[in-house]
């Protein structure tokens, strides 16, 4: 793999929104996400940490008044691909929308991006947008996660024709998961971090108890996802 010896270090999502779906898109996961969201009746839909907008355009196309968001810039770029709707630049433990929601979405783990200490003002942002008997639904990692990734993991390959370096280990003891990605472009190589937090079941349904109540599956996906679903009370 060609490598330049110009580097530089770039902030999440900035480089790789570009690549996003070519990358990660799991379309078993997105099947059984929506399996999941229509499980019970809604109309309007708040989705946070909406990404390049693929999970947005399907339910849009399904008809839902969907409002696609997130912090990235970028990430709403790659999104015009697969949504041709709404989509807000909000911070998912501080907005004010004025509006309500029957469905909250926040999903491929994104809580992770999260702080223990930042969970109670994420679930009340969703608490105050949402309409009596609303739900929230989410994903994040199981705690399983910290045990695969202890020894590190190294994925490379080409993406759209730019050679990557994909890695991930995690940190039993903070429990903490980083992803690190490389990409060799022709003007040098760009890299990017993501640090993500991985919870307790336990102490997540702790924070919601005041405001939701709560179910979750621990083997959404097996050994890797935990779905948790608050309906408002």
């Amino acid at each position: 793999m060609e490598r330049s010896a110009n580097s530089r270090n770039v902030e999440n999502y900035e480089m790789l929104a570009e690549y996003y779906d070519a990358l990660l898109q799991d379309e078993e996961a997105l099947s059984l996400w929506l399996r999941y969201i229509e499980e019970e009746p809604f109309l309007s839909v708040l989705e946070l940490a909406s990404g390049s907008g693929v999970m947005a355009g399907i339910l849009k196309k399904k008809g839902y008044d969907i409002t696609a968001s997130d912090i990235s810039p970028k990430m709403k770029e790659a999104s015009f691909k697969n949504y041709d709707g709404e989509y807000l630049l909000l911070n998912m433990t501080n907005y004010h929308l004025n509006r309500k929601f029957d469905l909250i979405l926040c999903i491929c783990d994104s809580i992770n991006y999260l702080y223990e200490e930042e969970l109670d003002d994420f679930f009340r942002c969703a608490y105050e947008h949402l309409n009596k008997n609303g739900r929230l639904l989410f994903d994040m990692h199981h705690i399983k996660r910290l045990e695969e990734f202890k020894d590190q993991y190294i994925e490379e390959g080409y993406v759209c024709g730019i050679p990557y370096q994909w890695t991930i280990q995690s940190e039993p003891e903070e429990r903490e998961i980083s992803e690190h990605f490389t990409f060799y472009t022709d003007e040098g190589m760009i890299q990017e971090n993501h640090n993500q937090n991985v919870f307790e079941i336990k102490d997540v349904v702790k924070h919601m108890d005041d405001m939701f109540r709560v179910r979750y599956i621990e083997d959404f996906i097996e050994d890797e996802k935990v779905l948790i679903v608050g309906y408002r009370k």
